[in-house]
């Protein structure tokens, strides 16, 4: 592979940084004022980001660093999140900071916006410093603007957006940096000491750890003087791995299928272990290093199997029928491409399409060391799009690696636009351009010019559309913050919002590892009052919240047209339940059970 090394002169880090900042600063501010509502009043769009801000605020108030319970989901016990403190800590490191300047409220505030931009900045770092190398200077410009303007990334990163998603594709853009290196060794450790971090930060990264372990792993058997990139990714994979979880699980030695745990670690070491003795080995054999490889690889899936049996059919294999039917396959997140409308099917998929096409070009059009560099670059955008055709999540990761490419190819069509003559061969040239680039924005543009308040407000990793209520229910949170604290039988989107905003308790959020509380909360709103009364006393609750302007009340009532939550969103409340007055403005249902 070609490119450049990683170390650079104070010049060329000055270099980047100069090009880099005033693009980064004018899409920061861009999102902030797109996002200003948002920011305002520390609204958020998705109960990720709410519950996020929830876990900063227990760990700033004194929760355990290794202690990852919401003691306010299910409080009988509390859920164990499936989280990092990683996410967590530059949150509250921006609020430690700004508490003395700001208070207390503002610096959270502070840093609901320092945070998402940081990560930005990260992601744009490190695709200019891929483009420059490979291309020059001038393309760091195309490349930020695709990536501010590539709506599964943007998204990710805007202000508010303090879950883990936006870490994630700057954690991958930086295995890229590795990946694209001259010198394998430090680049083979950037790239598996990224995707530890990323991994560490979600299991969700998994399958693109593994997407750039066997494409190492083929150029290692394609070219046996290729192998040494491969050798330190999985050494510094395993190593920064155990590094992590040692500094952000700690004590907890618990398998579960859905983190980094023991059994994910022992077979990182069992691959480790195995690559180290086909590199002593093995030598030139390409027959004798791929053979090792596979056994090293299926070494590390019999070592999972073996200990932790239950991770076979996946972190989700748990759920009840209720659960993976009316919850976890209506999270957009975790489903298939095909199941988005066409203009946004479009736009998450032609983008990274034509970046691969890009690549399988620059493939075609280089000779030696960078022909196989864009050959696997090619791999990599492939293996993660059929990643992310059957998990839309990992799409993302995909258009993040098709950024690169896709800038050399509109770069090139932008020359030979400024060399067309004629208005309609320039204008067909920009149309085509516009639809490889942004393939729903007439689609998009034209929604939102007849009816800009129809908006879905829903984001690939909530199940159900959130409508007003982050607006809203703040404005009941004095009122409801007055009640005497107890237990709020909610839907399982407002539950992070109750949390953020009150001190009472909820049944559930709609966070897996609460699975049994999460099928009460279903279950209570879709039967027939006498019997979610029934589950009530089982969770001692003591107060009943709905917002029926929110698509996951819809759900309920096209479920169930009879049950609770339809007879509650009527006003047809059972006389065991009595109305709590709350402001008009606010929408909110409140009861207290009698």
């Amino acid at each position: 592979m070609t490119g450049s090394g990683l170390t650079d002169s104070p010049a060329d880090r000055g270099f980047l940084l100069r090009h880099v900042v005033p693009l980064w600063l004018a899409f920061t501010a861009l999102f902030a004022l797109y996002r200003w509502p948002f920011i305002a009043s520390l609204r958020q769009a998705d109960p990720d980001d709410t519950l996020r801000l929830v876990q900063v605020r227990d760990l700033l108030a004194g929760q355990g660093w290794f202690d990852l319970h919401q003691y306010r989901a299910d409080p009988a016990g509390g859920v164990v999140m499936h989280w990092s403190r990683l996410v967590d800590l530059p949150i509250a490191a921006v609020e430690l900071m700004l508490r003395p300047l700001l208070g207390t409220a503002l610096a959270e505030q502070a840093a609901s916006v320092v945070v998402p931009a940081v990560t930005f900045g990260l992601i744009l770092l490190g695709l200019a410093w891929i483009v420059r190398r490979q291309f020059g200077a001038g393309l760091i410009g195309y490349a930020a603007i695709l990536a501010a303007t590539s709506f599964p990334i943007a998204t990710q990163v805007l202000p508010t957006r303090v879950d883990h998603h936006g870490w994630q594709i700057a954690s991958v853009v930086l295995a890229l940096v590795g990946f694209v290196s001259s010198d394998p060794r430090k680049g083979g450790t950037l790239a598996g000491i990224a995707l530890a971090l990323g991994m560490a930060i979600s299991l969700e990264l998994l399958p693109v750890a593994a997407l750039f372990g066997a494409v190492l792993a083929f150029s290692w058997i394609r070219c046996p003087s290729a192998g040494v990139r491969y050798q330190y990714f999985i050494a510094a994979l395993f190593s920064a791995s155990l590094a992590a979880f040692a500094l952000s699980r700690g004590p907890d030695v618990t398998n579960y299928c859905d983190a980094v745990s023991p059994v994910y670690l022992a077979a990182l070491g069992t691959m480790a272990l195995g690559t180290l003795a086909v590199a002593k080995l093995a030598g030139r054999c390409r027959i004798a290093i791929g053979s090792g490889l596979a056994l090293s690889g299926l070494a590390a899936v019999v070592t999972i199997l073996a200990v932790a049996p239950q991770c076979r059919a996946g972190p989700f294999a748990a759920l009840d029928p209720l659960l993976q039917s009316l919850w976890h396959d209506n999270v957009l997140e975790g489903l298939p491409v095909w199941r988005l409308q066409a203009p946004a099917m479009a736009q998450w998929i032609v983008p990274p399409l034509v970046g691969l096409y890009a690549a399988v070009r620059l493939c075609q059009a280089r000779m030696g060391d960078a022909r196989r560099l864009w050959c696997d670059y090619a791999l990599l955008i492939a293996g993660s799009f059929l990643l992310g055709a059957v998990v839309l999540r990992s799409m993302a990761f995909c258009i993040a690696m098709a950024v690169v490419p896709l800038a050399w190819l509109v770069r090139e069509q932008v020359r030979r636009l400024e060399h067309l003559k004629g208005a309609g061969p320039k204008l067909a040239q920009a149309a085509l351009l516009l639809a490889a680039v942004m393939p729903a924005l007439p689609v998009y543009g034209v929604q939102l010019l007849v009816a800009p308040s129809a908006q879905a407000a829903a984001t690939p990793e909530s199940g159900f559309a959130a409508g007003d209520i982050n607006r809203d229910l703040p404005l009941a949170a004095a009122a409801l913050s007055q009640l005497p604290s107890g237990t709020i039988l909610a839907p399982l989107d407002e539950g992070p919002l109750l949390l953020l905003h009150t001190p009472h308790s909820v049944v559930a959020t709609g966070h897996h590892r609460g699975a049994a509380a999460m099928h009460d909360v279903m279950t209570a709103f879709l039967v027939d009052p006498p019997v979610a009364r029934h589950i009530m006393a089982k969770h001692g609750v003591r107060y009943v919240v709905l917002y029926a302007d929110t698509s996951e009340v819809d759900f309920y009532r096209s479920i169930r047209p009879s049950g609770f939550a339809a007879q509650l969103s009527k006003g047809q409340a059972p006389d065991w339940l009595e109305p709590v007055l709350m402001p008009r403005e606010s929408r909110l249902q409140v009861w207290k059970l009698r």
